[in-house]
């Protein structure tokens, strides 16, 4: 944040800086609303009920990212769109959900026998209705974007899922079951719409360009093939488990997914935000451009290694204490996503590096790879259940980051070998520390489960900040600073 902070003027300064701050609220804030949703819901819905919402959002999760079609980025790094750039991109979004919509609701029949819920076919129905509502806001959240007004974007998000989880938490309370997620999914998109349109200050002419689309078309185009083949092979999980297995084994998949990654998510998406804006104005300078990338990495990597050990370490405990006994079938899937997440994180931040560095073909093809790769793991772990099939996704996720660190290792000679050096001192304290920990769960101490995972968080820092002291790792210095910096200057 200070490079970047020194790299620009005075006025994108306070802009930028602002947007990182009100972005981070956002984020976090956001994530609380859900998390505590989450954690009511669960408590009074059954995992059949997750399960259903979850097959569904496969095929709107896709949708959203053909309707979306790249044109969000194209739009915000257009240096000065035309009132005919927007509005000809405001009447495809609006044609294209509508055409989806009336497919979803034709094909919702099919689906529903492809499961075999007959529930499927109405809440697919209603639920689909969330793509058209989102089609009408997605140019005026372009232009909050591109001014960089992320203060009021925060706000507009947080009152939606408040309100939105609010009513869904009473909906479930009074016997709604599954159609309370589905009142969640439209609240938060119509309260998301009005906010947008409200604060934009913009609305549509009666235009539409196939030159503008043409234009906007040929940067967004590679973008949106990207995200279609990201969104398909994320959601190809939920729906061979919802095929193959049982609507309650992708209920247990989904809670385990939320809450695995949502530390992961957050941490990611923060840091990869910041560096890519300050790794993509050092591409020109690979010397400055490797000492930031090996900074940052081994700074990420310190922080989300022993995160995603101490999680596995009290997966139990946390779902037993959140969600109750009735959804400990999820810990297994829990524990695998986070021994995936432990290096995920890492490929995406090598994939953002190879952003930075202005090679989007590159980043493209690792997309295919990992896409390949996964499906081929995926399908052999088959032959062996449901844990086949979750190691088999595991795998992939490790596979992938040797391939992407091949690439990273081509454009600026950070490969996968000089990544596991400087990472290795983290990983392997994070190991120690949760060996410790998971002991002490073996000590049959007698105590309520809360206490006992109380001291493993408690003795799991403890004993990984006192040896990265006594190992001299130097992250552990700059994040003392950093603290010690803050509390200086808050006094």
């Amino acid at each position: 944040i200070n490079f970047v902070y020194w790299l620009m003027s005075t006025s994108l300064k306070q802009k930028t800086i602002s947007g990182m701050i009100w972005n981070a609220v956002e984020r976090f804030g956001t994530a609380f609303f859900l998390f505590i949703s989450n954690i009511v819901l669960a408590r009074v819905l059954s995992p059949d009920d997750f399960g259903c919402i979850g097959m569904l959002l496969v095929f709107i999760n896709i949708s959203d990212a053909i309707v979306d079609g790249g044109f969000d980025s194209a739009l915000i790094q257009k240096e000065s769109p035309t009132p005919t750039d927007y509005s000809t991109i405001f009447y495809w979004n609006i044609v294209l959900s509508i055409f989806l919509y009336i497919l979803f609701f034709l094909a919702a029949p099919l689906i529903s026998s492809y499961y075999k819920l007959p529930l499927l076919c109405d809440i697919l129905r209603v639920q689909g209705i969330v793509l058209v509502i989102n089609a009408f806001s997605l140019v005026q959240r372009s232009i909050l974007k591109k001014r960089i007004a992320f203060r009021k974007n925060a706000k507009i998000n947080l009152v939606a899922v408040s309100i939105a989880t609010s009513i869904a938490i009473v909906s479930a309370y009074i016997g709604w079951g599954v159609w309370s997620l589905v009142v969640k999914s439209l609240l938060t998109a119509i309260i998301l719409c009005a906010g947008y349109w409200l604060n934009s200050q913009w609305h549509p002419i009666r235009i539409f360009s196939r030159k503008a689309f043409a234009s906007l078309f040929k940067f967004g185009g590679f973008i949106f093939l990207d995200t279609i083949i990201n969104t398909i092979y994320l959601n190809l999980v939920s729906l061979i488990i919802g095929k193959r297995f049982s609507a309650s084994a992708l209920g247990y998949y989904t809670q385990a997914l939320k809450l695995a990654d949502m530390p992961r998510s957050i941490m990611s998406s923060v840091v990869n935000n910041v560096s890519f804006s300050a790794f993509s104005s050092l591409q020109n300078d690979p010397v400055r451009l490797l000492r930031a990338s090996k900074m940052g990495f081994k700074s990420l990597m310190f922080i989300h290694a022993p995160l995603m050990m101490l999680m596995i370490v009290i997966a139990k405990p946390i779902f037993t204490l959140l969600f109750t006994e009735k959804w400990n079938h999820s810990v297994p899937f829990f524990q695998a996503i986070c021994v995936m997440g432990l290096v995920y994180t890492a490929y995406e931040y090598n994939q953002n590096i190879l952003l930075s560095a202005g090679k989007a073909n590159l980043h493209f093809a690792v997309r295919v790879v990992q896409c390949v790769i996964g499906i081929i793991l995926i399908n052999v772990g088959l032959y062996w259940g449901i844990w086949g099939f979750i190691a088999g996704f595991v795998i992939s996720g490790y596979v992938i980051y040797m391939v992407v660190a091949f690439f990273v290792k081509r454009v600026m000679n950070y490969g996968l070998l000089q990544q596991v050096r400087d990472i290795a001192p983290a990983f392997m304290v994070s190991l120690l520390a949760a060996v410790a920990a998971f002991s002490i769960s073996l000590l049959e101490l007698g105590w309520h489960y809360v206490l006992v995972m109380l001291i493993q968080i408690i003795a799991f820092g403890v004993i990984y900040i006192l040896v990265c002291k006594l190992l001299r790792i130097g992250e552990l210095d700059i994040f003392i600073d950093i603290l010690k910096r803050k509390h200086s200057a808050l006094h």
